[in-house]
């Protein structure tokens, strides 16, 4: 698979964990952000993400800032997935 498809999965899988933890927990919209940013880089460790292909410590920053793009990627699907109607904003 290539960086960018795990990279897209990663952004998916940390929306759909956002949400279910939202929906699990009392979550104010400053800890969700925070929540995403958190998934994200679980995530990309999880999946080894390292779209900069870096070596030594390296690797480890670009899996984190990995990560945290794909954390972003996240909320721009959940914005889309919020004007399609398939999720609700919650106050």
């Amino acid at each position: 698979m290539n960086v960018i498809t795990l990279m897209a999965l990663v952004a998916f899988l940390s929306e759909a964990l956002t949400e279910i933890l939202k929906q699990a927990f009392p979550i104010q919209d400053k800890q969700t952000y925070l929540l995403s940013i958190v998934i994200g880089v679980i995530l990309a460790f999880v999946f080894e993400v390292d779209l900069f292909n870096l070596t030594g410590p390296g690797h480890y920053v670009s899996i984190v800032l990995c990560g945290i793009l794909a954390s972003r990627g996240s909320n721009y699907i959940n914005g889309l997935l919020k004007q399609i109607g398939i999720i609700t904003g919650r106050s």
